[in-house]
């Protein structure tokens, strides 16, 4: 089973190829080999499901806390949601992939990006892992209705702290 990467503005996109015999199709999502500079040491893996129309993010973690993750989605469909937080890098750029389940990539967000994920389909599944550990105190996010992007959601399900971030120009003001 082979992988590729591609570079996406900061983004990794990695490309897997399945074995396909008459049993079905086989999809290592993790080889050391291949992840061993982009994602050493896993420290948590999460595994998500929700329904359509839920929107999970947009977070991030500061400094050292700063966690890259690695999305796969497992069953559904979302859209996967960045936006780059590197001062010298694209400030503010807004990246969204969208992500089918069972789909043949998974995409590496390093930890000065902050992200989400919005749901697309009623049991839409997702895995996500990060080597470094989830940290309360440095959590901060954007809220994402000003992000610039019609997402075409007509009922959103947002949590009250996802609702109440500050809005995408305010965080860039304050990282310039």
């Amino acid at each position: 089973m082979k992988s590729s990467v591609t570079d996406l503005s900061g983004i990794k996109k990695i490309w897997f190829t399945p074995f396909v015999d008459f049993r079905g199709d086989l999809l290592k999502i993790y080889r050391r080999e291949i992840f061993q500079d982009l994602l050493p040491n896993v420290e948590e893996i999460y595994l998500s499901r929700s329904d359509k129309g839920v929107i999970r993010g947009m977070h991030y973690q500061l400094g050292s806390k700063a966690q890259d993750k690695l999305v796969y989605c497992i069953t559904g469909r979302m859209l996967d949601v960045s936006i780059d937080l590197r001062p010298d890098g694209n400030l503010g750029l807004v990246h969204v992939e969208e992500l089918i389940g069972g789909g043949k990539s998974a995409l590496l967000i390093p930890g000065a990006f902050a992200h989400g994920v919005i749901v697309l389909e009623d049991h839409t599944s997702f895995i996500s892992m990060s080597p470094q550990p989830y940290s309360p105190g440095d959590e901060r996010g954007i809220r994402w209705d000003t992000l610039g992007v019609d997402f075409g959601l007509e009922r959103p399900v947002v949590t009250a702290k996802d609702q109440a971030w500050p809005s995408l120009d305010e965080v860039v003001s304050q990282l310039k």
